[in-house]
């Protein structure tokens, strides 16, 4: 797919607050993803899409995996991997010209505006339609429809059996539908595969609030792909999900979102004793063994029982759902105690969320918008699994095989 050079907005037509805004976004971020990541992460994604419009047009040449490349907008560095094919005959039409270090300023409100605030299809389109990426408007709904297909999909297709942890959250939003916003919630499951990478093994949105009759669907859809085998479920104490997980995956430990736990003390306890909770808590977290975090954590709830004898009483109810984590390798428990994987996704969304104006235009926008953060997640910084993860897979997968196969 060739590169033509396209209508653009050029310095002097745009205005120096627009420029201001974009500098100011661009170094905005979630957590630990920044939006330069996002810009990476979304161009990675576009790349693959333009390849699969290719591919659907080319049956001859096939795809043959990715290769790095450091690019600029503007300023800004910006990492991605450029998806190619085995004639070498593609290249992805939304890079920047051959032999071109990166992209000109004037590009960066155009990636900026595909990236958070295209607040229609038709608007995404007309993004894509002037980053050059083609004349032929069937491609462009191509790309656009390839990211929203991917995202369903994904809740459809088959699974492999076994997961080393799946990670569960629910995302609050809301979405344009006619001429009122309704709420909605995006039930995302991560899975940390045997290999060490992480995967969207489902993404789906509902209107209404969380429910845990949504859950069970999410859930009893992912037994039904296939999956048979997790070794530990994490979540929050979202109220009767916890038993739900624990009956299609008997053999799981079930962790309890530690940051939530930590989050609810702040409202139970006044802010000196919330100050000495937090303090205990972390020793408890540095507790060599399963064994010696439990009896910390007894400690931890004799000092508080007396001030919130209520909040302590759940506290000790659920002591081995808030201590699973201390269980496996030292390296990797700080990523089990947490819901924060799921987070990579939700912060993606966040931004999106905030610079389309609070809401989402469309189910199909919404849609789009998920599919693109998906995608460019796992063909971008989960094509690899991290250090952490790396460091303990060999033990990780041990424990595996010991629990499954004394179950058998």
């Amino acid at each position: 797919m060739a590169t033509d050079s396209k209508t653009s907005v050029t310095p002097s037509t745009m205005p120096e607050s627009v420029n201001s805004e974009i500098e100011r976004v661009l170094q905005s971020g979630v957590g630990d993803l920044s939006l330069r990541e996002l810009l990476g992460l979304m161009l990675s994604g576009l790349g693959v899409a333009e390849r699969k419009a290719y591919l659907a047009r080319s049956s001859a040449d096939k795809a043959n995996g990715f290769y790095e490349r450091s690019l600029l907008v503007g300023s800004l560095p910006v990492e991605l991997r450029v998806p190619r094919t085995r004639t070498g005959e593609f290249r992805p039409s939304s890079l920047p010209a051959h032999y071109s270090r990166g992209y000109p300023e004037e590009s960066q409100a155009l990636l900026l505006g595909l990236l958070a605030s295209s607040r229609s299809l038709t608007a995404a389109r007309e993004a894509l339609r002037r980053m050059g990426l083609s004349s032929s408007e069937r491609d462009l709904d191509t790309v656009a429809a390839g990211l929203i297909e991917e995202l369903e999909l994904r809740n459809t297709r088959p699974l492999g059996p076994d997961l080393l942890a799946l990670f569960l959250d629910g995302k609050h939003i809301e979405v344009k539908d006619g001429d009122r916003l309704r709420p909605a919630c995006i039930y995302v499951a991560i899975g940390l595969g045997r290999d060490g990478k992480k995967r969207v093994v489902s993404c789906l949105t509902r209107f209404g609030i969380e429910n845990l009759e949504d859950w069970k669907k999410v859930l009893r859809s992912l037994a039904e792909r296939g999956l048979r085998r997790v070794l530990l479920v994490v979540h929050d104490d979202f109220s009767g999900l916890r038993p739900v997980c624990q009956g299609l995956f008997p053999s799981a430990d079930v962790q309890l979102c530690v940051v939530h736990m930590q989050r609810n003390a702040k409202s139970h306890l006044s802010k000196a004793e919330a100050a000495e909770f937090q303090q205990r808590w972390r020793t408890v977290k540095a507790a060599w063994n399963v064994d010696v975090g439990a009896h910390q954590f007894e400690e931890l709830c004799d000092r508080f029982a007396a001030s919130s004898p209520a909040f302590i009483a759940e506290l000790r109810k659920k002591r081995e759902h808030y201590l699973a984590f201390l269980k496996y390798p030292e390296p990797i428990r700080r990523s089990l105690s947490t819901t924060n994987t799921v987070e990579a996704v939700n912060g993606q969304l966040e931004i999106l969320r905030r610079n389309s104006g609070g809401y989402f235009q469309s189910e199909d926008v919404l849609k789009l918008k998920l599919g693109m953060a998906v995608s460019s997640l796992e063909n971008g910084r989960w094509s690899r699994s991290a250090a952490t993860v790396e460091a303990s897979l060999h033990q990780m997968n041990a424990i595996f095989e010991r629990r499954f196969e004394e179950a058998a």
